[in-house]
């Protein structure tokens, strides 16, 4: 499996913070030992966070920015961060974007989606290696190697939910690298119809944990979602490896606008699942790469799809 830049075409490296260790807790019985009682637990990230919330975290900020290639201009949109400007690690790593400066600058390179225009072009909800997957007979999900159904994904919580609408649609599964912006929006203007949360464990979501079928084991966050222009639609935060938080912003109504925060995670890479209808049509190049296996490096706000059935 590959990850392209949507950009360049390129093939981009896989960061390989946590590499070796993580090929040690999934690839050997003592691992799986250590990743059951420990690693995955929620509270080892908990434990973990705490410790990047105090002063003397900010002396690994630089060490990460350089280990991860992580550019902190914010890739040439926006004001940009410096390093020496935050006082712990993670507040660096859930650094704010300036939203009104990032839209202008790609909306000024036509690289900024509007779900209201004539073409009514669906958004990336965050930056994250992309892949695609058609939501098939019986509301059944193959990602990757795994065959999920959407009620095994939203938990037993959705007993009561009409899913059928969602039947033909694709799911995206946005995942966030640690080198990643760790924000995500919602696609389009709308309302929040249920919102809830499924505590879980947390297996980080590198492909090294494929058979552990992670987004229906992990904690995750739920929310139904109303949309102005694609109509009902699904998303699931997934907390990993680390991610001991989801952070989901409370709605002072349950309207909300295309492209606002909806929330963001503390760290570690994570997921972000949207599942659409059939009436979203993506982009060809994204059907196409997730179809050899491999993912696509997308920015948040840009176009991956657009409203309306493929002819």
């Amino acid at each position: 499996m590959a990850v392209i830049d949507r950009r360049t075409g390129l093939e981009i490296p896989e960061s390989g913070f946590g590499g070796g260790a993580l090929d040690f807790l999934y690839g050997n019985v003592f691992g799986r030992i250590l990743l059951k009682y420990v690693a995955a637990a929620p509270w080892f990230s908990r434990w973990r966070g705490g410790r990047r919330d105090r002063p003397e975290s900010k002396d690994d900020i630089l060490p990460f920015l350089e280990e991860n290639r992580i550019d902190l201009s914010d890739g040439g949109f926006g004001p940009g961060w410096q390093a020496d400007g935050f006082d712990t690690f993670n507040e660096f790593f859930t650094r704010q974007r300036d939203y009104g400066a990032y839209y202008a600058a790609l909306r000024e390179h036509g690289l900024l989606a509007d779900p209201a225009s004539e073409r009514a072009e669906f958004p990336a909800v965050a930056d994250a290696r992309l892949s695609v997957w058609p939501v098939g007979p019986g509301l059944a999900v193959p990602v990757k190697q795994s065959v999920y159904t959407l009620s095994e994904l939203l938990g037993d919580r959705s007993h009561d939910l009409d899913l059928k609408s969602f039947e033909g649609g694709h799911c995206l599964v946005f995942r966030l690298g640690v080198d990643d912006y760790h924000r995500y929006v919602f696609p389009d203007s709308g309302r929040l119809v249920r919102r809830y949360f499924i505590p879980g464990e947390l297996h980080t979501v590198r492909p090294v944990s494929e058979r552990y079928r992670v987004y229906a084991r992990n904690a995750r966050s739920v929310s139904i979602l109303d949309t102005d222009h694609f109509g009902p639609l699904l998303t699931v935060e997934v907390g990993a490896m680390l991610v001991g938080h989801i952070v989901e912003h409370p709605l002072p109504t349950i309207a909300f606008d295309a492209l606002q925060e909806k929330g963001y995670f503390e760290f570690g890479g994570s997921t972000v699942l949207l599942v659409t209808g059939p009436n979203v049509t993506i982009d060809t190049d994204l059907l196409e790469a997730s179809a050899r296996g491999d993912e696509v490096k997308v920015r948040l706000g840009e176009p991956v799809g657009r409203k309306g059935k493929a002819s």
